[in-house]
């Protein structure tokens, strides 16, 4: 493995949540915001910086980006815009594929390119409505919630976003596990048809976005969770395939207790995060140049950091946003972001303003190691880097409580990314003359529908080289 070589500041012991790149030559002066708080914004300020940097979003004239404000669908529709630059279905659309326009965003709206470029009529759920005297209807200043935005989230990408490998009885498992999104099982099709007509779904599915504060259960055919099924009613089938898919790779995701929170509104700090975890899945699966020509990697190449969204100039070896993620999406560490109960920067290695310490929950006078424990299924894939200061090694321990769940760890040093199994922890590495060391584990089996166990990642700093110790072994297959 490489070495940075590069001036070391001596310190205490301070891991970061964040993703990794490969550092470019392009220079960018960070962007803060005066109401992004390192500490309560952990989470999201990785994504915020890196976004703002890139320009895929702004604040606000007086320098704040009040990221607890919810967003609208305008907003949310400019952010898209902004990205997957190249994404413009409704702009190359042709006949009765093409929407003309929308009754309430007039040429002079401030989103109307944006909104009148991108929504055609493949947008199947959750993005018309129809005013009183039956215009159709976009209502951009509607606030969006979780659920609502899950929903928009079907159509998106060419409904990419759809996990095709989960079939409909994986489905109804995941779905049936969040204790707060409705579903219903009936055996017969007379009392699914019944269903599907009892609450008007049929007149309102397109507008319901937009005019229902209330969440339609999912309905399914089959006798039980183990034996269910996708019936004919299409918005329950296409609101079920988003939320397990969307759970599923992290990119929206249900908290530890199983509450997916669909009627919160989504703010501005969770809808750039979602952002970002889009972006990152779909370039993970090799679609991103068919949305998108920008790159966040080279988004982000400060001279000296920023708040956490990974400065790549002197004396810095991480960037932000581009590295290619696992079933976990852009799930973080500790415990206080608002997806799944998880946190952490989310697109930066970076030296980081923030100061953020303890994700390893520091441990011992001499603050040279620390443990975290993390059921990484239910929570998404640990993302964490080691700051070594003065220290000249570094013991890393990996262990999965469920002996049959096995958890890889990529280890990233000046900017090479190693894979190591996890059959070869514990180890010890040569840190002397690096400033991080990126640590990201990476589930071997993603069935989303296997429940694991906590996996515990140890980190150990030491001058001296401890005995034994495994050698770094050649990356996994």
């Amino acid at each position: 493995m490489s070495k940075i070589r590069s001036t070391i500041k001596k310190g205490v012991l301070v891991l970061l949540a964040a993703v990794w790149m490969v550092p470019g030559s392009a220079a960018r002066a960070a962007v803060t915001f005066s109401d992004v708080n390192p500490q309560k914004d952990s989470w999201s300020i990785g994504s915020i910086n890196l976004m703002a940097e890139r320009q895929i979003l702004s604040g606000y004239p007086d320098g704040t980006f009040r990221p607890g404000n919810p967003i609208s669908k305008a907003e949310w529709t400019k952010m898209m815009y902004q990205l997957f630059d190249t994404y413009r279905p409704n702009l190359y659309a042709q006949g009765i594929s093409k929407i003309n326009g929308f009754a309430d965003v007039p040429q002079d709206h401030w989103a109307y390119k944006q909104i009148s470029e991108l929504f055609d009529t493949s947008f199947q759920w959750g993005v018309y409505g129809l005013s009183s005297n039956g215009q159709l209807t976009f209502r951009p200043d509607t606030q969006l919630n979780r659920l609502q935005l899950a929903n928009m989230l079907y159509s998106f990408f060419d409904t990419r976003m759809i996990d095709r490998r989960l079939s409909p009885n994986d489905v109804c498992s995941v779905v049936s596990g969040f204790k707060d999104i409705p579903y219903k099982i009936f055996k017969t099709d007379d009392e699914y048809n019944s269903a599907v007509h009892a609450d008007g779904r049929l007149d309102s599915a397109n507008a319901q976005i937009s005019t229902s504060n209330g969440v339609l259960p999912s309905l399914f055919m089959g006798t039980g969770i183990a034996d269910c099924q996708f019936g004919t009613d299409g918005f329950s089938n296409a609101q079920a395939s988003v939320l397990a898919s969307l759970h599923s790779s992290g990119i929206m995701t249900a908290t530890n207790e199983g509450y997916f929170r669909p009627l919160d509104k989504v703010t501005r700090a969770e809808a750039v995060t979602i952002l970002n975890r889009i972006y990152n899945y779909l370039k993970k699966n090799f679609w991103l140049a068919d949305y998108s020509t920008i790159d966040l990697d080279q988004a982000a190449m400060g001279t000296g950091g920023s708040s956490g969204s990974g400065g790549a100039g002197t004396g810095s070896s991480w960037g932000s946003g581009g590295s290619n993620w696992g079933s976990g999406g852009s799930n973080w560490n500790s415990g206080n972001g608002p997806e799944g109960g998880s946190s952490g920067s989310g697109s930066g290695w970076g030296q980081s303003a923030s100061n953020v310490r303890d994700y390893f929950k520091t441990q011992g006078t001499a603050a040279n190691a620390g443990t975290i424990t993390k059921n990484i299924r239910k929570s998404g894939e640990i993302e964490t880097a080691v700051k070594p200061m003065d220290y000249n090694f570094l013991t890393i321990e990996l262990v999965s409580q469920d002996k049959t769940d096995f958890v890889d760890l990529y280890v990233i040093e000046d900017g090479n990314s190693t894979l190591m199994k996890q059959e070869s922890f514990p180890m010890t590495l040569n840190v002397s003359g690096l400033q991080e060391v990126g640590l990201r584990t990476q589930l071997r089996d993603t069935n989303p529908l296997k429940k694991g166990g906590s996996v515990v990642l140890s980190v150990r700093l030491s001058k001296d080289n401890p005995a034994p110790a495994n050698s770094p072994l050649p990356a996994a297959n």
